[in-house]
């Protein structure tokens, strides 16, 4: 029971800290991450294939904005309000328009096949709805790749990082982790998992290839 109400409180923690709280994600998540977040985001972009990119719940941007000026076609999703502005203001500044809508994972409002690839940055639950697996092959030509950054681990061993990592821990619930260690529900994807190391950190990198045909 108290392990139930504290993951309903994590889940309602987290919807507050992406939307009216959205202003202090980008110094929060470099605090927790040890200035990694930005670093285990790029983690994604080696494995992209093709020019047309959408990345799902981007956040406050910044990928996005690194997509858009590495020269991909890219477009942005967001059910957040909050994070849509963030992320507007930041290629307003920077002499841009935002490739950005607001919408849900589990209806994109996309044709058939409109990407090459999709990347999702530390997703929400919405990753393991197979509602949104559908959509997210659907939208995705044969052969594309659907990439997914998450598991941030600090392998330094001083107290701060061992902090951080049981933090990271204690926020993710034991169904939510089973369940991403399983295939994708959609029979649709070949799934790779992978890890991304640097000199002290890592980042688990899934790469879910649409199947041709």
């Amino acid at each position: 029971m108290l392990v139930r109400l504290w993951y309903r409180f994590v889940k309602f923690a987290f919807r507050r800290f992406y939307n009216e709280f959205a202003w202090t994600y980008d110094s929060v998540s470099r605090a927790v991450s040890r200035g990694r977040w930005h670093h285990w985001q790029r983690a994604a972009l080696p494995q992209l294939r093709g020019n047309r990119v959408l990345e799902l719940a981007f956040g406050t941007g910044n990928l996005l904005w690194d997509m858009a000026t590495d020269g991909y076609q890219c477009v942005g999703i967001d059910l957040s309000p909050y994070m849509a502005r963030i992320t507007a203001k930041k290629f307003r500044r920077r002499g841009r328009e935002a490739p950005i809508c607001q919408a849900r994972a589990q209806h994109l409002p996309f044709s058939d096949m409109a990407f090459d690839s999709l990347v999702a940055t530390f997703p929400d639950y919405f990753i393991l709805d197979p509602v949104a697996q559908g959509e997210m092959a659907r939208v995705l030509v044969p052969g594309g790749r659907l990439l997914i950054v998450d598991g941030g681990h600090i392998l330094k061993e001083d107290l701060w990082s061992r902090i951080l990592n049981w933090a990271f821990g204690i926020t993710v619930s034991p169904r939510a982790r089973e369940q991403a260690r399983k295939p994708f529900a959609d029979p649709r994807f070949v799934i790779e998992r992978r890890a991304v190391l640097d000199e002290w950190s890592a980042v688990g990198l899934v790469v879910a290839i649409k199947k041709a045909g």
